[in-house]
């Protein structure tokens, strides 16, 4: 089962902090740290924990450093498709965390200096493993034309659609299934569902619009998940709960979720099941600090699947 992600490398520069600052208050840090991050490296990461095999897309900066992005190998991931562009530098996220919470500031750097459409086309490497893999997964911190380019050669395309922003139909009708938090789901639907109910409605309103599948996380809550069935106006879907659990960092389960999804649906899992699986390693993510190091092995998730609740059926 092999999953190509294409997405951001960033450099995370993390700082706990007693409690989060409000407007234009400075706070004192209670210690920092530099890590391997992005939404890309982040799901590439959690895609091959959940057991997959899988391949990295990205560009870095000519400041990189090699021995932070190349500690990708270390979990197995394949690099061959990650580029230097030269005069430029590699993103940089500001991570400011407390209480579980988090605040992110993202300097995109070489994340949006990718080639031409002329030579994305001529790319062999990039170009043969997107058209190879079981599932191809991407988010909106690279350039939306990248995305595109990426979705129309993939067997199955899946998009975190985060950070929001508008999308073309014939875009969001290759996603299967779109991803998005409450927030993402509101620039859809016009407002933020505050219960499972309203989340599946709008999901469901983007099914009957065109796209094959979604699902919509909910933070503690869980999520829901929605996909258009053959029939008219025919759309399953479920609410998933989550297990409760104490969090310690938030920042990254996001990504923990769908990395996990991913790899459960590159290994032909259905949706709904797929989301079980997703939900588990989220749960767990968010009971570590940092990111990569968070996520969940194969071995965790299933160990934990028996403490996730029964999804409930929603129409």
């Amino acid at each position: 089962m092999s999953v190509v992600v294409i997405g951001s490398v960033n450099r995370d520069v993390v700082s706990e902090v007693a409690r989060l600052p409000a407007p234009g208050e400075t706070v004192l840090a209670l210690g920092s740290r530099t890590n391997l991050g992005g939404k890309g490296s982040n799901q590439a990461v959690a895609a091959v924990r959940a057991g997959g095999r899988v391949e990295f897309i990205a560009r870095v900066g000519a400041d990189a450093d090699p021995g932070l992005w190349k500690s990708l190998l270390e979990y197995g991931i394949g690099l061959a498709a990650v580029r230097e562009v030269p005069d430029t530098r590699t993103g940089t996220a500001y991570i400011t965390v407390a209480g579980g919470e988090n605040q992110i500031v993202v300097d995109p750097g070489a994340n949006f200096r990718w080639e031409t459409d002329h030579q994305l086309d001529a790319l062999v490497a990039e170009t043969d493993l997107i058209g190879t893999a079981q599932v191809v997964v991407a988010q909106l911190e690279v350039p939306l034309r990248v995305v595109h380019w990426a979705a129309a050669r993939a067997r199955r395309f899946i998009l975190n659609a985060a950070p929001a922003t508008q999308l073309p139909d014939d875009l969001l009708r290759r996603c299967d299934p779109l991803i998005v938090n409450e927030s993402e789901l509101a620039a859809f639907g016009g407002v933020v569902p505050h219960t499972p109910e309203k989340a599946f409605e709008q999901a469901r309103a983007l099914c009957l619009s065109g796209v094959p599948s979604v699902v919509a996380t909910l933070g503690s809550a869980g999520s829901v998940w929605a996909r258009r069935e053959s029939g008219y106006n025919a759309v399953a879907g479920a609410y998933q709960p989550a297990p409760r659990v104490e969090s310690v960092d938030s920042t990254g389960a996001g990504d923990a979720f769908v990395g996990a999804l991913a790899t459960a649906l590159a290994e032909g899992t259905d949706l709904g099941e797929a989301v079980r699986t997703a939900t588990a390693a989220g749960a767990l993510a968010v009971q570590a600090p940092g990111t990569h190091s968070s996520y969940p092995t194969r071995e965790q998730i299933a160990a934990t699947l028996p403490t996730v609740p029964e999804s409930q059926p929603l129409s």
